[in-house]
């Protein structure tokens, strides 16, 4: 699981889903929860959270330009990697934290990855889980 940690700037919440959106330094990053700020207490503006994710739902994209429904965007650097016949573990480098994307062996040549390459992270909505800051 990745971790990365962030603070809450915004809650949006319609019936029991809250769409909550979270600083991490500069980078703004948003999920949506089965929880609204009266069924968590977790759920406050100012709150320091913890934003968890899978390595297999990171998608990787080189020099992407085009319009995509994937609000959740982050720019990394590639700081190693671990190339299998099928599968490849990323290490990726964002703002000094470091977290994995785990894609096709197919899709790691496709995108022709290098060390130290800028590549963009991105993570649907709903892929993203909230949990407290200790």
């Amino acid at each position: 699981m990745n971790l990365l940690t962030g603070e809450i700037i915004a809650i949006k919440t319609e019936g029991s889903l809250s769409l909550v959106k979270v600083m991490v330094q500069d980078c703004a990053i948003t999920s949506i929860v089965i929880e609204t700020p009266e069924t968590a207490t977790y759920l406050r503006i100012d709150n320091k959270i913890k934003i968890v994710f899978k390595e297999t739902e990171v998608v990787l994209a080189k020099a992407f330009s085009g319009a995509i429904s994937l609000q959740n965007k982050l720019d990394c650097n590639v700081h190693s990697f671990e190339k299998g016949k099928l599968l490849c573990k990323i290490i990726l480098n964002f703002q000094n934290t470091k977290f994995a994307s785990v894609i096709t062996r197919n899709a790691f040549d496709q995108l022709d990855i290098k060390e130290n390459d800028l590549v963009q992270a991105m993570i649907k909505t709903n892929e993203i889980s909230l949990a407290t800051h200790d």
